[in-house]
């Protein structure tokens, strides 16, 4: 087995994956956010990578005017009751979340709580099949790079989703979960930075993914009922969330100059929706 990188990071856990591709969500791809993208530079983005992240937004800018539209003409909106969505229960789950929220300051671990909430509501609008075990320890622990006690554990790393997964890996290995299994959950914390993830790479990276950039950046947020937002974020409230998170990127951008979030807030329009999205802090 080889880490992304030998260094195991804080506390001494880190993700394994294999060292020959697998047949995860991306298949052999190695392209930005992939699992052999970031065993290649950890996290540091190339030229080419550059590009491929302006074309994401460009196609993006595409899929939400057709979701606007749909909601204008009458479109399905996303409702249901937030109680009803329970984490896991699992080993894995359970030490997914105590992870979490010991590491994590307050507003960071509400805000993977209503990711797991945003995420189960879109796979459901779209009618897809999830490993919600998964999907959940994915929600809980694709943030861990931007606490304290895992931030810079990935030596050299130019992205704090690389960091993320060092984290991620202890609770995947002591559940012992197969490697592509494991390779899943970390190209999917990985990818969750992308302006875009298709299906194609990974229900659940693709279910991580709009669940971010709903609760971050309010993409796709007309699509669930006022009234079921207010009950998720009533729930786990934001805490002040546009302005934490925002000092957290100052940071990132600070210390990673060649990683994805300084890109995106230069390049991808992310400050000014940040600072537009809908919730009330």
């Amino acid at each position: 087995m080889l880490a992304v990188h030998a260094n195991s990071g804080a506390n001494g856990k880190g993700m394994p994956v294999s060292e020959t591709p697998t047949q995860t969500g991306n298949g052999h791809r190695d392209g930005v956010g992939t699992l052999p993208w970031a065993r290649r530079g950890m996290g540091r983005l190339s030229a080419s990578d550059r590009l491929a992240l302006l074309g994401q937004a460009y196609r993006l800018q595409g899929k939400l005017l057709l979701s606007l539209l749909r909601r204008a003409f009458g479109g399905v909106v996303i409702r249901g009751d937030v109680d009803e969505l329970q984490a896991p229960d699992s080993e894995a789950a359970r030490k997914a979340a105590l992870l979490c929220t010991e590491v994590s300051p307050p507003f960071l671990v509400a805000h993977c709580q209503r990711m797991y909430i945003w995420a189960r509501r879109l796979g459901e609008r779209q009618t897809l099949r999830y490993d919600s075990e998964l999907l959940y320890v994915a929600c809980m622990l694709h943030d861990l790079g931007l606490t304290p006690a895992y931030a810079g554990c990935g030596e050299h790393a130019e992205c704090f989703t690389v960091d993320s997964v060092q984290g991620a890996g202890g609770v995947a290995r002591h559940a012992e979960w197969p490697p592509e299994r494991q390779d899943a959950l970390a190209e999917a914390i990985l990818l969750h930075l992308n302006v875009d993830v298709p299906l194609r790479q990974g229900v659940e990276a693709h279910l991580l993914h709009e669940a971010a950039a709903l609760d971050v950046l309010g993409l796709r947020a007309w699509e669930i009922a006022p009234e079921t937002r207010k009950v998720c974020v009533d729930r786990f409230p934001r805490l002040d969330f546009k302005k934490e998170i925002a000092a957290l990127f100052d940071r990132e951008s600070g210390e990673r100059p060649h990683g994805r979030i300084r890109f995106l807030r230069r390049y991808c329009g992310f400050t000014p929706l940040l600072r537009l999205e809908p919730f009330s802090e």
